[in-house]
């Protein structure tokens, strides 16, 4: 194996990494080693391109020899030292092998909860366990411009490598908070309408007026793939609803069924996209 190149001296990069270091970022694989060290990981030459451009917290940035050219100015912008490193040890560090461009250790931060606001919509989530459902759902709140998401203390952990990678850069820029959720939404139907989405519930086409009103905040709770809302979650739901069927299928992946809703709030409260 030959030696790397050494690095310029105009710039903060270095062509070597310690057993300690490869340790401790593959550590982060793990949740316990995401809680020890309050980090996690960002996989892929987008998405670290997004995190550096953000301003949310970053502790390192790993990159091929081959493509850490493109990550040069975002990292020295940040005072960072870009960190090169072979593809193969590269996508060593993270979940994914066919990673050869990138890979950032950023820090863990924790959101501020946001007050109910009228015409906004959190989405509650009541157990949900796929970290790839968690990821697609972070980037619907982002697409369709939802406020924040609470989520019960059993979801998926928002940054389990594989809910970062399926959110696309999206959990850079949707709140998320993990409450308890029945005592959270007991409080949040003081103000707010709350719909929880059930395969029993009422037709989402033969509502009279929109699924939330303008008026109000809105809560769209969505439950465990399997099982649907708890009790403890349902006893505080002001209406159930469903998205008709009309074909054969059993029911609909939790992220497909929670975009469908999310259109249909846009479409009652158009606003300019």
């Amino acid at each position: 194996m030959t030696s790397p190149s050494r690095p310029r001296a105009d710039d903060k990069s270095s062509p070597e990494i310690t057993k300690a270091e490869h340790k401790r970022v593959r550590a982060l694989q793990q949740k316990a080693g995401r809680r020890e060290q309050s980090a996690f990981l960002v996989e892929g030459a987008k998405s670290v391109q997004e995190l550096l451009a953000s301003d949310w917290p970053v502790v390192a940035v790993y990159a091929s020899h081959e493509q850490a050219d493109d990550f040069r100015e975002a990292t020295s912008r940040r005072g960072l030292r870009l960190i090169e490193v072979s593809a193969s040890l590269l996508s060593s560090l993270g979940n994914y092998a066919h990673n050869d461009a990138a890979l950032a250790v950023a820090g863990v931060r924790a959101w501020r909860a946001m007050p109910l606001r009228d015409g906004q919509l959190t989405l509650a989530l009541d157990d949900l366990r796929d970290p790839g459902n968690l990821g697609t759902i972070l980037r619907l709140a982002d697409w369709y411009g939802v406020s924040q998401i609470v989520a019960s203390k059993t979801t998926a952990e928002i940054f389990n490598p594989k809910v970062i990678a399926a959110s696309m850069g999206s959990f850079l820029r949707v709140p998320f908070h993990v409450v308890d959720l029945p005592e959270w939404l007991a409080a949040a139907r003081q103000q707010a309408v709350v719909c929880g989405a059930v395969m029993n519930g009422d037709s989402t086409h033969a509502l009279r007026g929109p699924l939330f009103s303008a008026q109000q905040p809105g809560v769209l709770v969505i439950g465990n793939e399997s099982n649907g809302l708890s009790a403890a979650t349902a006893e505080h739901v002001s209406q159930r609803i469903s998205i008709p069927r009309f074909g054969g299928a059993e029911s609909l992946n939790v992220g497909v069924a929670t975009g469908i809703l999310l259109d249909q709030w846009r479409r009652d409260a158009p606003t300019e996209g």
